[in-house]
């Protein structure tokens, strides 16, 4: 019964540097998430930028103003290409983190069935020892009242 009580896992060491790793990938996906929020934050204040100038190119008839509009435009033409591909890369960075934070949770919950199965069998093992010992002292009492 004390092999119970002052049960520990024999591989502890092991699990909770798989539930360290599960932590550490969590942290890596947030992290990454935030990112690419970020990144799409920028998209949408450069897309913004360039309807202003398409509204404001509307506005006037002045040619000095227009060219220097189309070449502003041209530019912010060329960020959100350039942000896109910023996207599209926090995308992938963010499917690599939540895979890895899968395989770290599966390997995490791996070492918590095996500690729940050695935990069972020390039960069972405890549970047989108790029955043969009391069965031991049945068997001894027996012999004692026949004698």
């Amino acid at each position: 019964m004390n092999d119970i009580a002052n049960y520990k896992f024999s591989m502890e060491k092991v699990l909770d540097w798989r539930s360290d790793t599960e932590e550490e990938k969590k942290k890596n996906l947030g992290q990454v998430q935030q990112h690419k929020d970020q990144q799409e934050n920028i998209l949408q204040r450069l897309i913004g930028e360039n309807i202003k100038i398409k509204n404001d190119s509307l506005s006037t008839n002045r040619i000095d103003v227009l060219r220097r509009q189309h070449l502003y435009k041209n530019m912010i033409d060329e960020k959100i290409i350039h942000q896109k591909n910023l996207i599209t890369k926090a995308e992938k960075e963010v499917e690599v983190a939540r895979v890895e934070l899968m395989e770290a949770h599966k390997d995490r919950k791996v070492m918590e069935k095996l500690k729940e199965k050695e935990y069972i069998f020390l039960m069972e093992k405890e549970k047989h020892e108790e029955q043969k010992q009391l069965d031991e002292m049945a068997t001894l009492s027996f012999g004692k009242t026949y004698y």
